[in-house]
């Protein structure tokens, strides 16, 4: 599908999705550059949590603009660009560092929410990452059984709370099985790291083994 929109934005006339200036392609050149200066310098900073976590940007300026375009405003497109930009920086950051063979499940949004949404943006991301890695993606790996508040308003204490067996296993469990592969979750924006260690325990609870988080953007330091 993302070759074929290619081509037709060759074909069309099309513009980018955050500028809105005309562009062959969903994010144009001035955009790609504007966010490729938000990386951030050491994205292993926050390897050593307990969930290992690995950043692409800092979640801020046009950054934070893309991010929260792509979910508000229908712009899957842009989500696809950051998780190209999430899978490259990963191969490059890791080339060096032997890892266990991986699979990738994004943590899922409520099914509501995504069908109001139109998209789940963690998919979105985890399909431009996958594309960039030849990982596997396991869509299904996780499901929220239950609506949660939005975190950004909560505390630590009361986000862990919210989550509370908010996460599950989905309908893809035989594909893990089958994959038998450590688990690289997928997210757009890594705050405390709630959503990520409900989805860790979910899955680790199952019997899967959880290498980390990659996110496409921290509000940590």
């Amino acid at each position: 599908m993302f070759r074929w929109r290619s081509l037709l934005n060759l074909l069309f006339k099309s513009e980018c999705h955050l500028c809105r200036r005309d562009s062959s392609e969903a994010i144009c050149d001035r955009c790609k550059t504007q966010l490729d200066r938000l990386q951030h310098r050491n994205r292993a900073h926050l390897w050593r949590l307990s969930l290992p976590v690995w950043v692409w940007g800092q979640y801020r300026d046009e950054l934070k603009q893309a991010i929260t375009t792509m979910k508000y405003y229908n712009r899957p497109q842009i989500g696809e660009h950051l998780g190209e930009c999430l899978g490259r920086a990963w191969l490059a950051g890791t080339k060096h560092h032997k890892h266990p063979p991986l699979a990738v499940v994004p943590l899922p949004m409520y099914v509501k929410k995504r069908r109001d949404r139109g998209f789940d943006q963690a998919e979105v991301i985890a399909e431009g990452f996958c594309r960039m890695t030849n990982l596997p993606l396991v869509a299904q790996g996780l499901q929220r059984v239950r609506p949660t508040r939005a975190l950004f308003e909560l505390s630590p204490e009361e986000r862990q709370r919210e989550l509370k067996q908010a996460l599950r296993i989905g309908a893809a469990r035989s594909e893990l099985q089958r994959l038998d592969r450590a688990i690289l979750l997928v997210d757009d924006i890594f705050t405390t790291g709630a959503t990520a260690r409900a989805g860790a325990e979910a899955l680790r609870s199952a019997g899967f083994s959880v290498y980390g988080l990659a996110a496409i953007a921290t509000t940590a330091r």
